[in-house]
């Protein structure tokens, strides 16, 4: 009889055993799934790597492609500065958060250094403090705000994207058709006084007058535009846009007059959307920032800062331009 108790008493500990190893490897599962969530989804390192600095990458959900890359420009430098970089993006327009709630989740994290991407939408924000109380240093890009409280800015040289738009688009019409700059009644601002200047510039340089300048906002425009989409020589021509929010409303505009592929057209931006018209074919060209070179550049002036307690306040932002694929030159 004793021996039977024990023999039964040995089994139940056996399942009892066999029951904690099988909840233990449960528990052991689900955190490496989340661990291997977190660092998909916010750039963690690796587990076990431990680092001096926390840098975070910042910005709104339309921009998450190019700040995807930007995050990853960073990250490349992560090892050098011994500092782990994390990504902090909506993911998706419905839960889009303020740039000002991703700026105070800095201080959260205790982080070390920001890189902020403002939106031409974007309100100013103000700084966020470390535990010490000391200001989290931000290196903006994309749009520069002055009221923004920011170490250095990584932008455009106005006159130079002038020329690079002109040189891109020069072969997107030729002289049977047209070029119809769009710049959204903005040209008095010395900056985009400056591109469009610069444009029309290189246009003369090269001779070219077959062109017409959209100087209101396309909505003003409409009625304009609108018959410039029925013209004969479309085929010819080209619809040239200086600013991302004008890029968009072109893009919609034909696309509601079936014009997709008639009439060529450059854009000028960074936002998801474009780059899925540049994918359908329905964008010809695009002239963005080259987001990974501007991670690295931002990583570079941040810890420039940290260690020397300055940085170069403007940097100027390499280009990219990417081509639809269907994409064929107008024959001059």
């Amino acid at each position: 009889m004793n021996k039977t108790k024990r023999i039964k008493d040995a089994k139940g500990k056996n399942h009892v055993l066999l029951i904690a190893c099988f909840l233990l490897c449960i528990v052991l599962t689900l955190a490496y799934l989340m661990l291997e969530i977190a660092r998909h989804q916010y750039g963690f390192e690796e587990a076990g790597t431990d680092r001096n600095y926390h840098v975070l990458v910042v910005g709104q959900a339309e921009s998450q492609l190019f700040l995807n890359q930007v995050f990853e420009g960073a990250k490349s430098l992560s090892e050098k500065y011994n500092a782990v970089v994390e990504l902090k993006v909506p993911n998706s327009l419905a839960e889009n958060i303020s740039l000002q709630s991703l700026i105070d989740y800095s201080s959260f994290v205790n982080a070390d250094g920001i890189i902020a991407f403002v939106h031409s939408q974007s309100a100013p924000f103000h700084a966020a403090l470390r535990s010490d109380g000391t200001d989290i240093p931000v290196i903006s890009i994309g749009y520069y705000l002055p009221e923004n409280p920011q170490v250095s800015f990584i932008g455009s040289n106005y006159s130079a994207l002038g020329r690079r738009i002109g040189a891109e688009s020069e072969s997107l019409f030729n002289s049977r058709g047209k070029a119809y700059v769009v710049i959204s009644g903005i040209s008095s601002s010395p900056n985009h006084s400056n591109l469009l200047n610069s444009l029309l510039g290189y246009y003369r340089a090269r001779s070219i007058s077959n062109f017409e300048v959209f100087d209101k906002s396309l909505k003003e425009n409409e009625e304009s535009v609108l018959q410039m989409l029925c013209g004969a020589s479309l085929e010819n021509s080209a619809l040239i846009c200086l600013t991302e929010k004008d890029s968009m409303t072109a893009l919609q505009l034909v696309t509601a007059q079936n014009e997709g592929g008639k009439i060529k057209i450059l854009g000028f931006g960074e936002n998801e959307a474009l780059g899925m018209y540049l994918k359908k074919g329905i964008l010809s060209r695009l002239i963005s920032f080259d987001p990974k070179k501007i991670g690295r550049t931002a990583m570079t002036e941040l810890f420039e800062y940290r260690n020397k307690g300055y940085a170069n306040s403007y940097i100027t932002a390499e280009l990219q331009v990417r081509k639809a694929e269907n994409e064929c030159d107008a024959a001059h």
